[in-house]
Protein backbone atom coordinates (compact mmCIF):
# COMPACT_ATOMS: atom_id res chain seq x y z
CA UNK A 1 0.00 0.00 0.00
CA UNK A 2 1.23 3.73 -0.63
CA UNK A 3 1.47 5.95 1.68
CA UNK A 4 -0.30 9.64 1.53
CA UNK A 5 3.19 11.07 0.76
CA UNK A 6 4.73 8.83 -1.83
CA UNK A 7 0.84 9.40 -3.23
CA UNK A 8 1.10 13.20 -3.22
CA UNK A 9 4.53 13.21 -4.49
CA UNK A 10 3.60 10.72 -7.52
CA UNK A 11 0.46 13.25 -8.47
CA UNK A 12 2.65 15.85 -8.77
CA UNK A 13 5.12 14.73 -10.89
CA UNK A 14 2.26 13.90 -13.12
CA UNK A 15 0.56 16.67 -12.60
CA UNK A 16 4.13 18.74 -13.71
CA UNK A 17 4.71 16.63 -16.58
CA UNK A 18 1.24 16.95 -18.18
CA UNK A 19 1.57 20.94 -17.58
CA UNK A 20 4.95 20.16 -19.66
CA UNK A 21 3.75 18.56 -22.16
CA UNK A 22 0.61 20.48 -22.51
CA UNK A 23 2.93 23.80 -23.06
CA UNK A 24 4.62 22.26 -25.71
CA UNK A 25 1.99 21.01 -27.78
CA UNK A 26 0.54 24.74 -27.90
CA UNK A 27 3.98 25.80 -28.40
CA UNK A 28 3.99 23.48 -31.45
CA UNK A 29 0.09 24.27 -32.62
CA UNK A 30 0.61 27.95 -32.00
CA UNK A 31 4.34 28.42 -33.43
CA UNK A 32 5.25 25.71 -35.57
CA UNK A 33 1.90 25.23 -37.48
CA UNK A 34 1.73 21.78 -36.44
CA UNK A 35 -2.14 20.81 -35.11
CA UNK A 36 -1.34 17.59 -35.49
CA UNK A 37 1.71 16.86 -33.67
CA UNK A 38 0.57 19.61 -31.03
CA UNK A 39 -2.94 17.79 -30.82
CA UNK A 40 -0.58 14.16 -30.60
CA UNK A 41 1.35 15.34 -28.05
CA UNK A 42 -1.62 16.60 -26.02
CA UNK A 43 -3.78 13.24 -26.22
CA UNK A 44 -0.41 10.86 -25.38
CA UNK A 45 0.17 12.66 -22.39
CA UNK A 46 -3.15 13.23 -21.14
CA UNK A 47 -3.42 9.23 -21.68
CA UNK A 48 0.01 8.08 -20.57
CA UNK A 49 -0.91 10.62 -17.18
CA UNK A 50 -4.30 8.62 -16.94
CA UNK A 51 -2.30 5.26 -16.54
CA UNK A 52 0.02 6.36 -14.27
CA UNK A 53 -2.51 7.38 -12.34
CA UNK A 54 -4.81 4.12 -12.76
CA UNK A 55 -1.81 2.20 -12.11
CA UNK A 56 -1.47 4.08 -8.48
CA UNK A 57 -5.03 3.71 -7.63
CA UNK A 58 -4.65 -0.17 -8.37
CA UNK A 59 -1.62 -0.75 -5.94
Amino acid sequence: MVNIIEFIIFIGFIVYVFIKSLAFGIYEIKQQNNKVGGIFVICFSLFCCFLASLALFSL
